[in-house]
């Protein structure tokens, strides 16, 4: 059964303030590099998935950054063993009941329309860091295509273990794609465009972190 999202607003502060210092304590560094426009509506923000830390810091960019009204896909298994994730923007979603897969692209289709904004992993489930090709599914450009307004931007998260004892995260939130390169495309090969576009933006990321060329990026 689908499970919509149920925000709370003092919930959604609490934990904004507990996942503020809960990332802080378990990593050295939180850094992020974007543009110098960040949009904060009707944008579908498409992030790598190859940790169980992957939504807290879609929260925490979103918090610390984005600031928008966000909500994000969630495996319908998670949210039923952890359905206080509804009370701070998640719904569900499983690929492997179709029924509930269209609702669930419904439903952010719904909330697309309404201005907020929908973070997804396209991946489905959580791969390896390394692993490619990212393979996205292809509901991203059904939302796409339905939603012809909104913007699509790749969000790449990069963990590293450095020269501390605590990993550090390292983050870039893309542009958004030029819609004159996809719009027209069919729905195969426009996922197969926004999966090439997440993972260049990955690979570049990952390599500017080997060779330490980190003078754009800021702490989060």
């Amino acid at each position: 059964m689908f499970l919509p999202a149920r925000k709370t607003s003092w919930i959604q502060w609490g934990f904004t303030r507990f996942n503020r210092l809960f990332l802080n304590y378990h990593f050295n560094n939180l850094q992020i590099q974007h543009p110098s426009t960040v949009p904060d509506e009707k944008t579908l923000f498409l992030i790598n998935h190859s940790t169980w830390w992957d939504p807290l810091f879609i929260f925490y960019i979103n918090d610390r950054l984005v600031k928008s009204d966000g909500y994000g896909m969630m495996h319908e298994e998670g949210i039923r063993r952890f359905p206080f994730f509804r009370r701070i923007g998640a719904y569900s979603v499983n690929g492997e009941d179709r029924r509930h897969l269209v609702q669930s692209l419904r439903y952010s289709k719904h909330l697309l329309e309404q201005g907020k904004t929908v973070w997804i992993f396209p991946q489905g489930n959580e791969q390896p860091l390394e692993k490619r090709p990212l393979e996205f599914f292809s509901g991203i450009s059904y939302l796409t295509q339905q939603c012809p307004d909104i913007k699509v931007v790749p969000v790449s998260l990069y963990y590293a273990l450095e020269h501390t004892k605590k990993p550090n995260a390292y983050i870039r939130l893309g542009e958004a794609l030029p819609k004159e390169e996809y719009v027209r495309l069919p729905r195969k090969e426009m996922t197969r465009y926004f999966e090439y576009a997440a993972t260049k933006q990955l690979d570049e990321l990952r390599q500017d972190v080997i060779e330490e060329n980190l003078h754009s990026f800021k702490k989060l």
